[in-house]
């Protein structure tokens, strides 16, 4: 916390800006469960109707069904968005060199060892 501040101090205080940047895979799992919803049944009629006198009994399964299968290959689009929320933790400093010379100008130069 700055002390004893006034606004004219704050006006000539410079900053360094920065950015980071974080390569990051994101997964997510996502379920993909298939529906059908059958469209209007057509009956057509294939002959005449056989009528048969007495009680004779119906061949076949009783209260069965008949089966059959379609299948169809299918692309199904998923829009998910994927994001992050970032904080940031505490600051931490470790003090380098100290000196009353300019140190900052030529601070991106290699350092050259003094012999």
């Amino acid at each position: 916390m700055l002390q004893n501040t006034n606004q004219s101090e704050f006006d000539e205080m410079q900053t360094c800006p920065a950015v980071g940047y974080q390569s990051v895979s994101v997964c997510v799992p996502v379920t993909v469960t298939p529906f059908a919803t059958p469209g209007q049944t057509t009956t057509k009629c294939c002959g005449t109707p056989l009528i048969t006198p007495g009680r004779e009994s119906c061949g076949g399964i009783k209260n069965g069904s008949c089966y059959f299968t379609i299948s169809q290959d299918i692309c199904v689009t998923v829009p998910v968005e994927l994001g992050a929320v970032t904080t940031v933790g505490d600051t931490y400093v470790a003090c380098n060199e100290v000196s009353g010379e300019d140190i900052c100008t030529d601070c991106s130069l290699p350092k050259i060892p003094k012999s």
